[in-house]
């Protein structure tokens, strides 16, 4: 089949998002303990524009119009975050329990932190503070009033969401980057570009690695899996949301994620349209989408076990490649 092209204005954006990595205790039975953790210092996005003006900002300073002010880069701060797990972001387990064979059992949702000063995941566990996941919060937006942008994973370079070590160490393991989980989730904003309104939308989760093993689990299954509330009770199941993993970018249902380049113009992969595809976010102007990233590491996943993460000083950087392209206002 033909490469469709999308005959539209266009515009390429770059998102890095940096996690620091430092010293997993050897654990052999579980995929957490009170001591497991990485540190996570830094998430930086930065985006840069061809054409088509789509910008990105922090979400607390909103979007960045008037001169010749483009806001080409964004910088959140992280903290330390141990293996979770979570069907929707809203509920989040950590593991509790575990049976003679080293098999998580009983799970338990961390109470998060409310002061003031606190952010978003942050819980207390062995006398120190960790997170279950890093959230981040940014304004996706157009710097004229004149068009509407359409947002998908640029994949025209190579993966458009990459986890690699920056800092030259060496992975002791790989259990920090293969069971590394990346979602995407979008929320409308109000007219003044920085109040959310209506549903914060989660629109797709990354992983780096196919998962088709099983996790250390009593109750393990193949493939992709969490931790999930069923009948008031935290029960394994296979993933509810949209995912996607390694160079594979269309999701279990079908449904193409990214697009290419192809001479001056962004298409489609071959054999995906616009009608068997899915964009981060639609329709995005003037005043903005909000944009929030979540970051964690993935307790059921196969790859997160730590008997082989001891001392782990490596850096990982986080990449996140967008691609928008003119809206046809669907």
């Amino acid at each position: 089949m033909n490469i469709k092209k999308m005959k539209m204005q266009l515009v390429a954006t770059a998102a890095s998002v940096l996690i620091s990595g430092v010293a997993l205790t050897s654990a052999t039975y579980a995929w957490y303990v009170s001591n497991n953790s990485v540190t996570a210092n830094t998430t930086t996005i930065s985006a840069t524009t061809n054409g088509f003006i789509l910008q990105i900002a922090e979400a607390d300073k909103g979007a960045q119009h008037g001169g010749n002010d483009q806001s080409l880069s964004a910088t959140t701060l992280g903290g330390k975050i141990t293996p979770s797990s979570t069907s929707d972001l809203k509920d989040w387990y950590i593991c509790l329990g575990w049976d003679s064979h080293g098999n998580v059992t009983t799970y338990t949702q961390p109470t998060f932190n409310t002061k003031t000063d606190s952010k978003p995941g942050e819980y207390e566990a062995g006398g120190e503070s960790h997170y279950a996941y890093l959230k981040s919060e940014y304004i996706l937006y157009t710097m004229t009033e004149t068009g509407l942008a359409d947002v998908y994973l640029d994949s025209n370079e190579g993966k458009p969401i990459t986890v690699a070590i920056d800092n030259g160490k060496t992975a002791s393991s790989t259990t920090i980057p293969d069971s590394m989980r990346i979602a995407l989730t979008t929320q409308p904003l109000a007219a003044d570009g920085k109040t959310p309104t209506g549903t914060e939308t989660l629109r797709v989760v990354y992983a780096p690695t196919e998962e088709t093993r099983k996790g250390n689990d009593a109750t393990a299954e193949n493939g992709m899996t969490c931790i999930a509330t069923v009948d008031q009770a935290a029960k394994l199941t296979s993933v509810p949301y949209s995912y996607i993993y390694d160079t594979h970018y269309s999701d279990q249902d079908g449904k193409n994620w990214s697009v290419i380049k192809e001479d001056e113009d962004y298409v489609f992969p071959t054999g995906y349209t616009e009608n068997n595809s899915e964009a981060i976010a639609k329709n995005v102007g003037y005043n903005g989408i909000l944009l929030r990233t979540y970051i964690w590491m993935e307790g059921t996943d196969a790859d997160c076990v730590n008997n082989s993460a001891t001392e782990d000083e490596a850096t990982y950087s986080v990449t996140l490649r967008l691609a928008g392209i003119a809206s046809n206002g669907n």
